[in-house]
């Protein structure tokens, strides 16, 4: 977007301020002129008479210079330095800018939208920087960003929080055999899944990376994650995508490792995701196609362990 004012009728009001001022000048310097002309005074008493309009029309001419431009000129550059700093408090410029209806109001105006403009890009690319472009759902970033704003609040509410683990089973058999393409619909479908089994607003879905998901619960008990860990994986099998090659089963399946961390005991997402693993890991041990669950406990005080 341009910042070249538009062309129109406010964009000459500067320039006729100007001319008013100039023009009000002369007719007042041409007439104190005259009268001191009728009065036939010494030409230095004529000359003083005659300077003291000229400077007073000089001193109006910087003070609506100071009020009508340079003021605003510098209201608009800390407008500017303050956006840059990051104070988002100043990020609507002061009303009289953008109300004027001349050169400098335009200039505000155009100056306003291109800021609006540039504030709803670097949305637009933080939520994309914040998404897996092939499942829709959040990423590793996400997590760390939703995770900033959950955990006080775990703390502060004194509440459970839960962590699931989920891996597809024998995915790499899927994409030798299928062909990548279909196995990143197979993602797709599982992601799905996700959406349809989460859908609370604190509940955080996000894929990992290749076939690993993770899914964080806030305020929910360990039975309830654990409920819910077994119906996602019994959804995703109900599915009946094929799997020819899979030593589990003829169609696709996952493996959930759930861990729960309960009320009274600080919820370190390290610590719940190492345990998340070592159950999913347990979970291929099995044979895969399962869910199982640990639970964080407190062990001398100090020592957090999963159980």
């Amino acid at each position: 977007m341009s910042i070249i004012p538009m062309q129109g009728k406010h964009t000459v009001s500067l320039k006729r301020r100007c001319a008013v001022q100039v023009l009000m000048a002369a007719v007042v310097t041409v007439g104190v002129g005259c009268w001191i002309g009728t009065m036939r005074w010494p030409w230095y008493l004529e000359a003083g008479a005659l300077l003291v309009p000229l400077c007073l029309q000089v001193s109006l001419a910087l003070m609506g210079l100071e009020r009508h431009l340079l003021r605003p000129m510098r209201s608009l550059s800390e407008h500017a330095r303050r956006l840059h700093e990051g104070d988002n408090s100043h990020f609507m410029m002061t009303t009289y800018l953008t109300e004027r209806q001349d050169e400098v109001g335009e200039l505000a105006r155009q100056f306003q939208h291109l800021v609006e403009d540039l504030k709803n890009h670097n949305a637009q690319l933080l939520e994309q920087s914040l998404i897996d472009p092939l499942t829709g759902l959040g990423n590793r970033r996400m997590l760390e960003y939703r995770l900033d704003v959950a955990l006080p609040l775990t703390r502060r509410l004194d509440c459970t929080v839960s962590v699931m683990m989920m891996d597809v089973d024998h995915f790499k058999l899927y994409n030798d055999h299928y062909g990548h393409p279909a196995g990143d619909q197979c993602l797709i479908q599982i992601a799905g899944v996700l959406r349809d089994t989460f859908r609370r607003e604190t509940d955080i879905a996000v894929r990992l990376g290749g076939e690993e998901f993770l899914v964080l619960l806030i305020d929910t008990p360990s039975d309830e994650a654990l409920r819910l860990a077994d119906a996602m994986r019994g959804m995703i099998q109900a599915m009946g995508i094929p799997h020819e090659r899979s030593p589990s089963a003829e169609v696709v399946t996952v493996s959930v490792g759930v861990v729960t961390s309960p009320p009274g005991v600080s919820a370190d997402i390290d610590k719940m995701v190492a345990c998340a693993d070592e159950a999913l890991y347990a979970c291929k041990a099995s044979g895969r196609n399962t869910t199982l669950a640990r639970t964080l406990k407190v062990q001398e005080a100090s020592l957090v362990a999963c159980d």
